[in-house]
């Protein structure tokens, strides 16, 4: 695609840069020991957008690197700088991303090769990101599964006066985002699903891995079919019992079990026959409203359009209900437990259980879902399809589907996850009606001293 410049003051710029800063996938600083930091992404201040991308889901083993840089000594650094090219190392062409072999297609996971450019200093503007090659080792930029830039580049610089020194020039420029406390990492949706663990009846992967020093699972990850250890990760590490393959099958209750599987039962049965009392066909109106032990029918599709905090009970009143749903149910409103301890009985404690015949589908204004989420088809939680537009979403309970499709894109310097699930608990300590024999199949986990 051809761009339009602006010159100004001898620098040329991107004319879309003019714009407010934008989404780049790849941000961070990066540092020379001769002209200092280098900014790889507009977030870090200032009203010009600017910064590198890296499609890392083109499902391609070489992929481009595009965009800008900025050093306020040395200004633009183009990575989609045309040659001709240097004739030092093995790549004569503009930067691009190199993916590590046997792993998945959007994997960040390889190496960045070619060259880039100081627009301000011409054909002494150079700068080689690999490979660079000394004494049988690369040098150059890598990019490992963690999202996390590490290695060097190399800019020689422009002479400036009568000597044969090059005076104006980057040198080494380090890329490493610990040891130089600063460096560059990949901006990336993920999910996280804190003091519990993930099970699958299939096999589990994600696109991306966890920032650095964060996980997508508190204990354990388990599934009955293969595990992407890289892309997928539990705070205790990736060998057994953390991370576990070819596991027994899952079953998940349904109807053609009669809702017994392999973590509980749902007495969904009993419950529409009355067996925990009268059913009610619809939960209490208002923004803020106590279940009070009861079971909630609706024979049809379900919209949540408006926000819902459930109380906790007071005296004998009880804080728990289960709400079946015989079609789809439609999330497009944020819900919350509220806040704060049970003074009198755990019984009192709010806790919601949604058992869905079709898909649970939440929308993707949603920031906050509360309850046991159980569906016989999807759960989903939406997405405008922009990392820049989309926001995190966290889903205070447990989520039980045949398929859960996790579809938040967003990404930002924070590193938060764009899904965040927390297993509160409530499930075990105050079960929703009918719900009582899924805790049981549950793991347990205690810490103890050592005996």
């Amino acid at each position: 695609m051809k761009r339009a410049f602006l010159i100004i003051i001898g620098i040329m710029v991107p004319l879309s840069s003019w714009a407010a800063c934008e989404f780049h996938n790849v941000t961070g600083y990066v540092w020379s020991g001769n002209t200092g930091w280098i900014s790889l992404n507009c977030r870090s201040g200032g009203s010009i957008d600017y910064g590198l991308d890296i499609d890392f889901e083109s499902e391609q083993t070489s992929i481009n690197v595009s965009g800008y840089a900025w050093s306020s000594n040395l200004g633009w650094l183009y990575f989609d700088a045309l040659g001709p090219y240097p004739a030092y190392g093995s790549a004569p062409y503009s930067a691009r991303f190199f993916r590590n072999t046997e792993i998945l297609e959007s994997e960040t996971a390889g190496s960045i090769k070619g060259w880039a450019k100081w627009n301000v200093l011409g054909d002494n503007g150079w700068m080689i990101l690999g490979p660079i090659e000394i004494e049988g080792n690369d040098y150059g930029v890598q990019i490992g599964a963690d999202r996390v830039f590490k290695g060097w580049s190399w800019n020689g610089g422009d002479n400036i006066d009568a000597d044969q020194e090059l005076e104006r020039g980057d040198g080494w420029v380090w890329w490493d985002s610990i040891e130089s406390k600063g460096g560059a990492s990949v901006l990336a949706f993920w999910f996280e699903s804190l003091y519990g663990s993930v099970y699958s009846g299939g096999s589990i992967d994600a696109p991306f891995a966890p920032p650095l020093n964060r996980y997508n699972a508190t204990y354990l990850i388990q599934a009955n079919g293969t595990i992407k250890p890289v892309e997928i990760q539990s705070a205790g590490g990736t060998e057994v019992p953390f991370i576990s393959e070819s596991h027994d099958s899952f079953v998940l209750p349904d109807s053609e079990n009669k809702y017994r599987g392999t973590l509980g039962w749902i007495d969904k049965a009993g419950m529409l026959a009355g067996r925990y009392g009268a059913v009610q066909n619809s939960i209490p109106s208002g923004p803020n409203i106590v279940l009070g032990g009861k079971v909630y029918y609706y024979p049809g599709d379900l919209s949540i359009d408006s926000e819902i905090t459930f109380n906790r009970g007071s005296a004998d009143q009880k804080g728990s209900g289960t709400i079946i749903v015989d079609g789809d149910l439609r999330i497009n409103a944020n819900t919350y437990y509220q806040s704060g301890p049970v003074s009198g009985r755990v019984e009192n404690l709010p806790s919601v259980a949604w058992v869905v015949k079709g898909d649970i589908i939440i929308d993707e204004s949603v920031t906050n879902a509360v309850g046991l989420f159980y569906s016989e088809g999807d759960i989903s939680t939406g997405t405008t399809g922009s990392a820049e537009e989309d926001i995190p979403i966290t889903i205070e309970g447990i989520l039980i589907a045949k398929t859960i499709r996790l579809r938040r894109l967003f990404s930002d310097d924070s590193q938060e996850p764009a899904e965040k699930i927390i297993f509160d608990g409530r499930a075990i300590v105050n079960p929703p009606i009918g719900m009582a024999d899924i805790g049981k199949g549950l793991p347990v986990f205690s810490d103890s001293f050592p005996q």
